[in-house]
């Protein structure tokens, strides 16, 4: 059985590591990744903003995300604006929570937690996950997707397996990481 996550924040598709674990897991059939085109908007501006990506880098990224998993970008309707419009929390993120109703997600995943009212998301059945949490999940209920997920990132990145690995860690934390390893590392 595969989750349903709208990648809900853009700081976990500014991460190359994290981008590519996620969609590759989604690929894989772990999970049913969403997005909309305002999360890849924001996406888009942090890579130009903090690694000097230009209008067309990230405009092909964008492309190659929706050409990719082209089920992945979420049109949102009008009433969950109207329901989310006076829920209350971080203003510049109800795009994200709006996202979340639309897609019919279980999860919302973000590295920016507190900026989402958990009790309000638990009582329409959304659990609010941070990276570190979700690949713990994926590492335990998924780990052929988790494998096959790492095989492909490290296939098309220019860092070696330790070295993702190890901006892995830097990201997550020691302990999931870990977790991760032995679910990718042969023994």
């Amino acid at each position: 059985m595969s989750l349903s996550v709208p990648l809900a924040d853009a700081n976990i598709l500014v991460s190359r590591t994290l981008r590519d674990c996620f969609v590759y897991a989604a690929k894989a059939g772990a999970l049913q990744i969403h997005w909309r085109q305002s999360i890849l908007d924001e996406m888009s501006r942090s890579l130009r903003a903090k690694f000097a990506f230009t209008e067309s880098d990230t405009a092909v990224l964008e492309l190659g995300l929706s050409e990719y998993l082209p089920r992945a970008l979420v049109e949102t309707r009008k009433r969950d604006h109207e329901i989310v419009e006076h829920v209350v929390m971080d203003a510049k993120d109800r795009h994200v929570l709006v996202a979340a109703l639309s897609a019919k997600a279980d999860v919302l995943l973000t590295n920016n937690t507190r900026h989402f009212p958990r009790d309000w998301m638990a009582k329409r059945g959304i659990e609010l996950l941070d990276a570190d949490s979700l690949l713990g999940l994926l590492a335990v209920e998924h780990p052929h997707e988790l494998r096959e997920a790492h095989r492909l990132t490290v296939a098309r990145s220019p860092k070696t397996k330790e070295e993702i690995l190890a901006t892995l860690e830097s990201q997550i934390g020691k302990e999931i990481t870990d977790a991760v390893r032995a679910v990718v590392t042969p023994s």
